[in-house]
């Protein structure tokens, strides 16, 4: 059985959501709308708990037919969405989307100040001398030549 859900989310939104059944999983088609606002919508109509946490997301537009957490995962390419699931009690060997999180995009995520090197620090000898004693005691427990010993067999 199909239910379309269908009306505006604002404006000249169109969003329109089709739950078909284990095999089809979820038709959605939206044009023009926000992201957050189809989010909202499928939230609604598939029952699962969302979080979003950036004012600023993308314009959707889509027509596709995929599983719940498939179409979820890939609703939008420019916005930062994390998909939890579960096994679906109603449709054995398929998952159901549990709760979906939208995060900030990356460019608000903080820079370092500038001039901070993001290059690794070279290693002091005594770090150089732990991990080749490391590495000794690693290929002595597996039963391997050490690492020395290719050199000096052959001088």
């Amino acid at each position: 059985m199909v239910l379309f859900m269908g009306g505006a989310a604002s404006g000249a939104d169109n969003i329109l959501i089709g739950r078909g059944d284990c095999d089809s999983g979820v038709h959605l088609v939206a044009h023009g709308a926000r992201a957050s606002d189809v989010l909202r919508r499928l939230a609604e109509a598939l029952d699962f708990q969302l979080q979003l946490n950036d004012p600023n997301d993308s314009v959707v537009d889509v027509d596709v037919s995929k599983q719940a957490p498939e179409l979820v995962a890939n609703l939008s390419p420019f916005d930062n969405l994390i998909v939890a699931q579960d096994r679906n009690p109603d449709c054995p060997g398929k998952y159901r989307i549990v709760k979906v999180w939208m995060l900030s995009k990356g460019s608000q995520v903080p820079q370092p100040p500038a001039g901070t090197s993001l290059m690794p620090r070279p290693l002091t000898e005594a770090e150089k001398k732990l991990m080749r004693e490391g590495e000794e005691t690693y290929r002595k427990a597996h039963g391997m030549p050490l690492a020395d010993d290719g050199d000096d067999s052959a001088n």
